[in-house]
């Protein structure tokens, strides 16, 4: 695994750790169901940086399948476990629910933010947008 991928799942743990912490306020079952939750979808992320990893290498084709099928099974259980929060303590679904969005919305607020400070940056190092190349 790459710093890249480490760096996210840990930006990833700490969105699980704040959502489950923040859910106590509501009730325990809420920051147990969120905090199952969060570790259902932290094995999630885990599984997608294994399965991008085997993608660009010279990952035998099986080990490929493997990645693919514990992204797919992480995918499955996280579903199944959101679903029996909404049987068994439907009012701790929505910390569940919350707890299982907390990855992808963290993690496209950091590539949003990523980006625009890359084109911010991008702008004030070549002295104004739209301009590809030099002076003619």
């Amino acid at each position: 695994m790459d710093a890249l991928s480490a760096r996210s799942l840990l930006i990833v743990a700490v969105l699980q750790a704040s959502v489950s912490a923040t859910a106590l306020v509501s009730s325990r079952t809420a920051a147990l169901a969120a905090g199952a939750i969060g570790a259902l979808a932290l094995g999630r992320y885990a599984a997608v940086a294994f399965f991008a990893s085997t993608i660009g290498s010279s990952a035998r084709a099986g080990l490929r399948a493997f990645a693919a099928s514990a992204w797919v099974l992480g995918l499955a259980a996280l579903v199944a476990a959101v679903a029996a929060v909404a049987l068994r303590a439907r009012p701790a679904l929505p910390w569940a629910v919350a707890a299982a969005f907390a990855g992808p919305f963290g993690m496209s607020a950091l590539a949003l933010g990523s980006g625009l400070c890359s084109l911010s940056a991008g702008r004030t190092a070549s002295g104004g947008a739209g301009r590809s190349g030099g002076r003619r």
